[in-house]
């Protein structure tokens, strides 16, 4: 479940955001790529003798276990390169927080792992180094960014200038215990399904201690062992506004029409399926885990993110695409993750080197790497062969992935839509068409 920033760091966020844009943060050179990023040059300088490599202090938020191997992944790329040598600085424990206080003074890192909502707002403050010129004139296969799947490069793009590189794009991918659809007679999810079909398996899979399943006379919503699907705020309701034909934030970002009919009946399907017997309560999820139910074959299916490790470790269990609106209608979030460059780095040019080459790296350690020529199945299968059987769902996942519209403002929106909107119909059991007429106005305002 996704955690919310506290008010405090928004608050941070703005003050780093304007100290940036106003202090000292333009570097002599600028946006011009020098041959060092941008030709592979050795670094020799004019005298013949070898420069000495160019520190590279990288800021991630990777846990312990994937610190490690990423580690390994620098100490290659430290061994091949004569320009740089990258430094890991790895931190998961309030990084966004630490971030906005490193970014808006001068000690920052070099480079920096950002999420798509951060990168929308590190852009239009001018906390990234604009790498355009750079990646036009870069032979790198990584600076190619026809290959990148257009969502992806959205967030790192502000006024037509594009200030970092995505290294994964994420789909939600549903996950399903194919023992439990045998046991109950069910064929396996395909493209073709809809709510209705989804609605439909998850009664067939939610049964009760005498074996009685919700679509049976005599089953017991107070009895349940077993549910058909479980959420508490992830999937995001959004998501399912979008397989509805709805919108929650207009393209010209001015408006939430979360008022519409297409929005509406969304929001009141998530709010059935979350308050219905279909779906654990949320005490029940907070008391035995969320995905950890799944793992235990308490709950048949399960949304999460194409990197997660459900059809690795747990036996019978394979990645689907989700399931498509009413009318047909395919879409998925995406969980989109990147790299910038501090726009305040005192070396660009390595700086920007060390850019390409840990972003191809990570595009070939990560699931789904973002770009069009490594979504390729035979490619995918060497690279990761414990999640083989998921991977075609997850390569036609890709083409219906979409982020959301981050801005500036996002996250002062995302603050009302969860807690005003959201978080009362997941647990307070209010009904959306009480929540809307109230909520709109204050998700507009916060758009202006």
């Amino acid at each position: 479940m996704k955690k919310r920033l506290s008010m405090l760091v928004s608050v941070l966020l703005v003050i780093a955001l304007v100290l940036s844009a106003c202090g000292g943060g333009k570097n002599d050179n600028g946006g011009n790529g020098g041959n060092a990023a941008n030709n592979g040059s050795s670094g020799n300088n004019s005298g013949g003798e070898p420069a000495r490599k160019v520190q590279i202090r990288l800021a991630t938020w990777a846990g312990a276990d994937e610190a490690k191997e990423l580690q390994a992944i620098l100490d290659d790329l430290n061994a091949k390169s004569t320009t740089y040598e990258i430094v890991q600085d790895s931190n998961p424990a309030e990084y966004d927080t630490r971030m906005i206080t490193q970014l808006s003074g001068d000690s920052g890192p070099d480079l920096f792992w950002v999420s798509a909502q951060r990168a929308a707002q590190f852009a239009a403050g001018g906390v990234m180094l604009d790498i355009t010129d750079r990646l036009a004139s870069a032979s790198h296969p990584a600076a190619d960014t026809n290959d990148y799947y257009e969502a992806s490069l959205g967030p790192f793009t502000h006024d037509g200038k594009i200030y970092g590189l995505p290294w994964l794009q994420q789909p939600v991918m549903m996950y399903v215990n194919k023992a439990l659809f045998d046991e109950a007679g069910l064929d396996y999810p395909d493209e073709s399904w809809t709510w209705d079909d989804f609605i439909q398996a998850a009664k067939k899979l939610t049964k009760d201690a005498n074996g009685k399943r919700a679509d049976e006379e005599g089953f017991d919503a107070n009895n349940t062992v077993q549910w058909g699907f479980t959420l508490n705020g992830w999937p995001p309701a959004q998501m399912f506004i979008w397989q509805n034909g709805g919108e929650v934030i207009t393209e010209d970002m001015k408006s939430s029409p979360i008022d519409t009919p297409e929005a509406k009946e969304a929001l009141n399907f998530y709010a059935d399926l979350v308050q219905g017997p279909l779906v654990p309560s949320q005490s029940i999820i907070r008391d035995r885990g969320f995905d950890q139910m799944f793992r235990n074959g308490q709950v048949a299916m399960f949304m999460g993110g194409a990197a997660d490790n459900l059809d690795s470790t747990v036996e019978n269990v394979q990645a689907f695409m989700v399931p498509a609106g009413p009318g047909g209608t395919h879409v998925t979030f995406g969980d989109i993750l990147g790299m910038g460059i501090n726009a305040k780095t005192k070396n660009p040019d390595a700086a920007f080197q060390a850019l390409l080459d840990l972003t191809d790296a990570i595009h070939h350690w990560k699931i789904m790497p973002p770009r069009k020529s490594l979504a390729d199945l035979e490619t995918l299968k060497e690279l990761h062969p414990d999640k083989a059987h998921s991977l075609e769902a997850i390569i036609a996942s890709m083409e219906y992935a979409r982020p959301y519209r981050y801005s500036e403002k996002y996250p002062d929106w995302d603050n009302i839509f969860w807690t005003q909107l959201m978080d009362p119909i997941i647990n307070a059991g209010a009904r959306p068409d009480d929540l809307i007429p109230k909520v709109k106005p204050l998700l507009d305002n916060a758009l202006q």
